[in-house]
Formats: C-alpha cells, sequence, structure tokens
C-alpha cells in the first residue's frame, strides 16, 4: 500500500494567513443572518475542526471560504485575497487552487472514479501522463478501484465520498474543506481518509473540516472551533494541574 506521505510534497510561506475573516456577515435568500460578525483565521499548514449542530452556520462559512457566498459585510481574504473584490475570471482561478469535499458528493455518472478524479485537472489542462500516476496512487491509497468498468452510479456510497476526496486534493490545492469527511464510512477507511488529510498538511496544505464529531480534531492534531448561531471559537485545552 503507498503510503499518504509519498504523494504530496510542496513548499509553502507558513507567515501569512490562508484563511482571513474579519467581522464577516453572510446568508442566503431566505435567511440573510447565518454568519454573524465571524472573526476566523487558518495558516498554511494547520488543520481547523470546526464543530456545531445543525444551523450554526458551518455550511455557509464554508461556501464562504469556496467562493459560492460573499459576505454581506466585514471582510473575507481566502489565500491572500480580498473575495469580495474578486472579477468572474479572477474568481474562476482562485477557486482551481481550492479542494472541496461535499457532505453529499456530486459526482458525473457516466464517468468511472478515474475519469471523476482526474477532471479537475483535465479542465486545467494537465495532460493524463501527467497525472495518471497521482490519481492512480490516490484511489489505491483510498481502496477505490480505478478501473474496474464501473461507472460512478454504480459506486457504493463510500466509494463515492473517496472518490470525492481524491478528487479534491489531486490538484495539490493550498486549501482543501471537508464536510463530514468520515460521516458513515468503516474505521478503516476513515483513518486512511484522515491520514491522507494529514499528510497534506505536512505539505503545507491547509484544511478545514466541519463536522459533528469533535473527536476529529484530536485524531487530525487539529485545532478545534465550535460555532453556534452564526459566530465561532476556538476550544482551549485543558491542562492538568
Amino acid at each position: 500500500m503507498i503510503s499518504a506521505d509519498a504523494i504530496f510534497d510542496r513548499d509553502t510561506d507558513s507567515a501569512v494567513p490562508a484563511v482571513r475573516l474579519r467581522g464577516v456577515k453572510a446568508g442566503y435568500r431566505k435567511r440573510h443572518d447565518v454568519l454573524r460578525n465571524l472573526d476566523f483565521e487558518a495558516y498554511p499548514g494547520a488543520i481547523a475542526v470546526i464543530s456545531g449542530p445543525p444551523g450554526a452556520g458551518k455550511t455557509a462559512l464554508i461556501d464562504v471560504l469556496r467562493l459560492f457566498l460573499n459576505p454581506t459585510e466585514g471582510t473575507a481574504e481566502v489565500l491572500g485575497v480580498n473575495v469580495s473584490k474578486l472579477s468572474g475570471t479572477a474568481r474562476a482561478k482562485l477557486k482551481r487552487d481550492i479542494g472541496f469535499m461535499s457532505e453529499s458528493p456530486v459526482l458525473a455518472d457516466h464517468m468511472d472514479a478515474f475519469d471523476n478524479v482526474s477532471l479537475p485537472l483535465r479542465l486545467a489542462g494537465a495532460k493524463a501522463n501527467a497525472y495518471a500516476g497521482d490519481v492512480e496512487d490516490l484511489l489505491k491509497f483510498l481502496g477505490v478501484p480505478e478501473r474496474d468498468g464501473r461507472i460512478a452510479s454504480a459506486l457504493t456510497g463510500s466509494e463515492k465520498r473517496r472518490a470525492a476526496l481524491a478528487r479534491a486534493v489531486v490538484g495539490r490545492p493550498r486549501l482543501i474543506l471537508a464536510e463530514e469527511p468520515t460521516a458513515g464510512l468503516s474505521q478503516e477507511i476513515a483513518g486512511r481518509m484522515l491520514r491522507l488529510l494529514a499528510s497534506m498538511r505536512r505539505a503545507g496544505t491547509t484544511i478545514i473540516v466541519t463536522t459533528q464529531d469533535e473527536n476529529l480534531a484530536e485524531q487530525l492534531g487539529a485545532q478545534l472551533w465550535r460555532m453556534r448561531d452564526g459566530r465561532i471559537a476556538p476550544v482551549i485545552a485543558e491542562t492538568a494541574a
């Protein structure tokens, strides 16, 4: 089995925040106040695990960071760029450096796992001989058959989630956003997914995970944050006396 550490390698500047939100307010058409004066910061090579009940604002926070939702107030900087001032072209370019795994992954049903995972690379103009090895290594590590003739609609739910994570990380993005990455997975498969994320952290990628399972913070060696009513605060670990 290939090691997760062997898949990614990159130098990075850890002095500049990868994500910086100040006084951010944001919402949707039917609810305008999902995020309320939210402050949040994460640096390259950091993992932030954000927990909170349904309706706390976790999805809205991820939507701001993946450039799907613009703040109505405050400042949101993603990978050093103020996202509120982006042109359409600049927004599309920045999105290429953001990997996103949805809680309910959507794959191209008519493609197999290999083609789904490599799709972002093909759209960016990469040649097959440049990415085939990375895609195959990722799928092997996550236990997804890459060339067994099955299209995505025939994959199991677990296989779809693993393929979605592989697709999110294959382009070596500087920011990874993952919603409930281990939900509904076996302990073995969940462990592989967490090891993959940890390997990207060591390569300098910033990783933000939203979940209702606070144990993920300890498993990833990550800072735990809690969201409630559109606000967020870090959880300070207690130390023994």
